[in-house]
């Protein structure tokens, strides 16, 4: 199959002849993110609710009043007096409100009456939706097996707004990693199998899985038409009970350091990867840097050529149009890392698109498209260390939970096992971080050994 750019099509996306436009609005999208960013988002416990509503196919519930619920569920009992209600009121109040009259999540059901306010947490829950459940059955809390509802939590359900079903809408964002999605459905099947690990720790696994799938998208863009042998490019993580952290650590290099250069460039990416992929507004025909160097390969030198042809004239007017403040002269040159011509102009463009950004006023939209995933790291997984800088590291909590993820039911999992199933998902660690997770493990009465080698180490199941 061969690959052509449509130059109409770009001219008139990114308003060539007026004021050069990037990031066009597209039938399909490939991050939720704008170039206005809001230190306010995002509020991951309203994202989990509108998650939960789209993988289940329920329409958004009309905002709960905790009055009227509670007037509702008084409604259904008879009471001998004035006091014996107010009493039962009380107790309701205390078992299913906090402290701010909000429902407590204390039941995989109460997820689905979370209010999602801001338009921006619909619309991250929508891009989760679309790269990590695709095109997956609807699943719903009824579908838990073995679920019972004790008889208080019944009244309150049945005094709840009833949920209508939703219809199935198109997709709005592309699949750019193909494979996270099907790891994220089997760890979500298995995490809704337990009631309470799930509603308490839901919110977890999806935020990981968020972080999981942009990072992956990052560093795959960098790479572009190189052929990647691994699907997943892991990165290097810490854990917060060591005590020494430094540069000349592997964590240190090869972990937020490099993965911030490549988040950096989010912007410019998605910029050329929407020019490339003009005219198609289509969930099947949006392809990734990899797809497009392997149908240009297959190509002839002629259609080679044409394409090249086109690029260079993409280059030449793209110059022009911004060429009253972008300082090209201070572009440089740069290498040629492909051995196709086509390729190595389409490699020269980003590095125009990415200079342009950063040498002018433009440099304003750049950062705060990037800062809706950044600020997100600095609220999860990203600390400052001290001299040492930001670095990616994984508390306590979220240790045990992934472990748990990782274990299933089993009764134990093999420790070279479980730190492969994490670099399955992502993470790797060095060998000062694995020996500070196993000292945490020995702590907590977790470890199994068969004998010194690692190999006969086991990872017990737990609560």
């Amino acid at each position: 199959m061969s690959y052509s750019i449509n130059l109409d099509l770009i001219r008139e996306k990114f308003k060539f002849d007026s004021s050069l436009r990037h990031n066009p609005k597209m039938g399909i999208e490939i991050l939720p993110y704008n170039t206005k960013f809001k230190d306010t988002q995002y509020n991951f416990r309203e994202v989990v609710g509108e998650f939960i509503r789209l993988v289940g196919q329920k329409k958004s519930p009309e905002v709960v009043d905790t009055d009227d619920l509670i007037s509702t569920v008084l409604n259904k009992i008879d009471f001998e007096n004035v006091s014996q209600r107010s009493e039962f009121k009380q107790m309701v109040k205390t078992l299913f409100l906090d402290d701010h009259g909000q429902l407590y999540l204390f039941h995989p059901q109460t997820l689905y009456y979370i209010n999602t306010v801001e338009s921006e947490n619909k619309k991250l829950a929508s891009f989760l939706y679309d790269v990590l459940w695709k095109q997956e059955e609807s699943w719903t809390v009824e579908s838990i097996p073995g679920e019972s509802i004790d008889l208080m939590s019944d009244l309150l359900f049945k005094s709840l707004p009833e949920l209508e079903v939703a219809p199935k809408t198109a997709k709005s964002y592309t699949d750019m990693i193909p494979g996270i999605s099907d790891l994220f459905v089997k760890d979500f099947r298995w995490l809704a199998t337990k009631s309470e690990l799930f509603t308490l720790q839901v919110e977890k696994l999806i935020s990981y899985y968020y972080f999981f799938y942009v990072t992956q998208l990052a560093l795959r863009n960098e790479m572009m038409f190189n052929h990647f042998e691994k699907g997943i490019k892991p990165v290097y993580f810490t854990f917060e009970e060591e005590e020494k952290l430094s540069k000349t650590r592997v964590s240190y290099e090869f972990g937020w350091r490099s993965l911030e250069r490549s988040v950096n460039r989010l912007f410019s990416h998605v910029n050329l990867l929407k020019m490339l992929n003009l005219p198609s507004d289509s969930i099947n025909e949006f392809l990734t840097y990899r797809e497009i160097a392997d149908r240009v390969g297959v190509m002839s030198e002629d259609e080679q050529k044409i394409l090249e042809q086109d690029v260079d004239t993409l280059i030449d007017e793209y110059k022009k149009k911004l060429s009253g403040d972008s300082k090209w002269d201070l572009l440089g040159s740069f290498k040629q890392p492909y051995q196709i011509s086509a390729l190595n102009k389409l490699y020269l463009l980003l590095q125009m698109i990415d200079h342009q950004f950063n040498q002018t006023s433009r440099s304003k939209p750049y950062n705060e498209y990037k800062h809706w995933f950044v600020h997100f790291c600095q609220r999860s997984f990203l600390k400052s260390r001290g001299r040492s800088g930001k670095m990616l590291i994984l508390d306590t909590d979220y240790l045990l939970f992934l472990t748990k993820i990782m274990i299933k039911d089993e009764p134990k999992i093999r420790l070279k096992k479980l730190f492969e199933e994490f670099e399955v998902r992502g993470i790797i660690f060095d060998r000062d971080t694995q020996t500070a997770i196993i000292e945490y493990f020995e702590k907590l009465n977790l470890l199994e050994k068969k004998s010194d080698s690692g190999d006969a180490i086991y990872v017990k199941a737990f609560l």
